[in-house]
């Protein structure tokens, strides 16, 4: 599964001892595989920066960086960085629109493929995939204006101007505001959970993809009309439905099953059937047992 995070220049470092110094630059090779980071750390006529490789990071997000090695380590020049042809990417990297910067790059955390860069400019903060740059020697030329780019915002402030959004919605009711539930990785926001009627979740996903950094909203919720019918077809498939009649209600996702069975061993077959079905969080039994004549 594709893990996109934001790493960010200027974002601290923590090492196992303690935190040191902040990320000055990314260096990349040609086809966008983020191989090292340098770390600066002091000031003035102190300061010191390491190149240390991105597999010495154990994991990144919007505002730190978290190294598996101690700054002594790192400092003392014990982790070797990458040794192959790369090039840094930092806020000093020449930009072929002079208003912005590069202020980091979204990133693959399982092949460490740069997906996107992140630039900066007064306004705020604005994303570009990489197919749509070149660099030119030094400068990273940009195949579009920044006032046509994407506006970026950090997972996390994302998330809350879902909460929010959600929160003061009249469309929805709150028992689906509670069980309804997004995650936000690299701007792509996931919808799961439940909601009574398949319009809900079409509202639900209008308001998502509405917000400001949203590059797209995948659902992977379910609605109760969508999953008794799911539940249905499951208790079909397994055989279940046979010298049985079994009927599926769901109330966001908390299941009752009313009907008879021919045996207990049926009934309780019925209900590991339905447990299993995506987007059921309840299963109530209400089935009665009453045996086939012979």
């Amino acid at each position: 599964m594709r893990r996109i995070s934001a790493l960010r220049l200027g974002s601290r470092a923590r090492f196992q001892d303690r935190w040191s110094g902040r990320i000055s630059a990314i260096e990349i090779t040609e086809d966008w595989e983020a191989v090292n980071t340098v770390v600066e750390s002091g000031f003035l006529l102190w300061r010191s920066s390491v190149r240390l490789p991105l597999s010495a990071v154990s994991d990144w997000t919007d505002d730190s960086v978290t190294f598996t090695c101690t700054s002594r380590q790192a400092f003392g020049h014990e982790v070797p960085p990458v040794a192959v042809p790369s090039r840094p990417i930092a806020s000093d990297t020449p930009v072929s629109a002079p208003t912005v910067r590069i202020a980091g790059a979204l990133i693959d955390q399982n092949d460490r493929k740069v997906q996107e860069v992140i630039l900066s400019r007064r306004s705020g903060y604005l994303r570009i995939p990489v197919a749509d740059v070149v660099f030119e020697g030094k400068t990273l030329a940009l195949s579009a204006q920044p006032e046509a780019l994407q506006r970026y915002r950090s997972d996390e402030e994302i998330g809350r101007s879902i909460h929010r959004a959600i929160r003061s919605d009249d469309g929805l009711t709150a028992d689906e505001k509670r069980v309804l539930r997004f995650a936000v990785e690299g701007g792509a926001v996931t919808m799961s959970g439940n909601a009574r009627v398949k319009n809900a979740r079409g509202r639900a996903i209008e308001i998502v993809g509405a917000i400001s950094g949203v590059t797209k909203v995948d659902d992977a919720s379910h609605d109760d009309l969508s999953l008794e019918t799911a539940v249905g077809l499951a208790l079909d498939g397994a055989g279940i439905g046979r010298h049985s009649e079994i009927y599926a209600r769901s109330s966001l996702g908390k299941l009752q099953l009313y009907g008879y069975v021919p045996s207990g061993a049926a009934r309780d077959d019925a209900v590991r059937v339905a447990a299993a079905v995506a987007g059921v969080r309840e299963v109530t039994s209400r089935l009665e047992v009453q045996p086939t004549a012979a």
